[in-house]
């Protein structure tokens, strides 16, 4: 059969539309897609009584890296009861699971984290309480700053109590800024400058007081500390339009609210901490977030009895903006 010249022509033209729209296609950007960051909450029970709750959290984000698009991991501070040797060394060998997966984390500084208890009951150790507060060689020496992968600067050198940690997820810049229990003037004065330092970033402050069970700010330094969480948060958290999450524990509850920056910008606090109940129960806060949705899903999930909690820490948030 004779093939005309027009016939070829439309086939050479096909020919080039489709290697076209396939260069094209390649080169469009990727959907950003829902990703999982994983909130440990308050952990003092289980390392001291029940070593295996905490170790099946750790296992499952292991297990689920990859599914669940996890870029790190956040532990909102009491990772043990008491300032002692054998709970550190518990913590220690447990968190090494994430250390052997490469699985970078960021870890606040809880009370119980520091020698304002004792080592051998919760109770206030002997001494200056607000002086013990600032001790934390137990925390430094078992999980030193080489450990945190994503870790980029500190307040004090050697020291992670005060710290920042970047990474990407879906497209975007983040940052976690870890923050002292009702911190001294120095690391509120430090955070700002890293802040206003990373306007591109969103920022997650993780604290381990901010927010009352009843989804409040808290007003007060829990009589030891330095600052009230609310000077905090009005010499800090609302003053920079890039602030999009706190997280914080220490309150036995699982609690929310939204505020207004002063930029304009919504500002996300949530608790979760069930240290009283069942030795913490194993369970994680698992927050979705979908860039391209908008939005925030967050829930309770046990690894340890495969139960996700049915009450209101279930809950979501919708037409979230973020730093692009």
């Amino acid at each position: 059969m004779k093939i005309s010249a027009r016939t070829r022509l439309g086939s050479a033209l096909s020919k080039v539309a489709f290697v076209a729209v396939a260069i094209a296609s390649t080169c469009l950007p990727a959907l950003a897609k829902p990703f999982t960051i994983p909130v440990l909450p308050d952990t003092q029970i289980a390392v001291r009584a029940r070593p295996e709750m905490l170790n099946s959290q750790l296992d499952w984000i292991v297990q689920n890296k990859k599914a669940l698009k996890i870029p790190l991991v956040l532990h909102v501070g009491d990772i043990v009861d008491w300032d002692n040797i054998k709970q550190w060394e518990t913590a220690d060998k447990s968190f090494e699971v994430l250390d052997k997966a490469r699985i970078p984390y960021a870890l606040a500084v809880g009370n119980h984290d520091t020698a304002a208890v004792g080592e051998f009951s919760g109770s206030a150790a002997p001494g200056n309480v607000n002086l013990n507060l600032r001790n934390t060689a137990k925390f430094n020496q078992f999980f030193p700053t080489k450990r945190f992968k994503a870790q980029k600067g500190r307040y004090e050198e050697g020291k992670s109590d005060n710290a920042f940690y970047t990474f990407k997820a879906q497209g975007l810049n983040w940052m976690v800024v870890t923050l002292e229990f009702c911190a001294r003037q120095g690391p509120v004065d430090w955070a700002n400058q890293v802040i206003a330092a990373h306007p591109h970033h969103n920022v997650i402050i993780l604290t381990h007081f901010h927010l009352t069970s009843k989804g409040e700010i808290n007003q007060n330094n829990a009589g030891y500390g330095n600052l009230t969480t609310q000077s905090i948060y009005d010499q800090m958290i609302k003053k920079h339009a890039n602030i999009l999450l706190v997280l914080s524990g220490h309150v036995d509850s699982s609690a929310w609210r939204t505020d207004k920056g002063e930029q304009g910008n919504t500002i996300y606090q949530i608790l979760q901490d069930y240290q009283s109940s069942d030795s913490g129960g194993g369970y994680i806060r698992l927050l979705e977030i979908d860039p391209e949705k908008g939005t925030l899903s967050a829930q309770m999930y046990s690894p340890f009895y495969s139960k996700t909690r049915e009450d209101d820490s279930k809950f979501s948030f919708s037409d979230m903006k973020f730093i692009r």
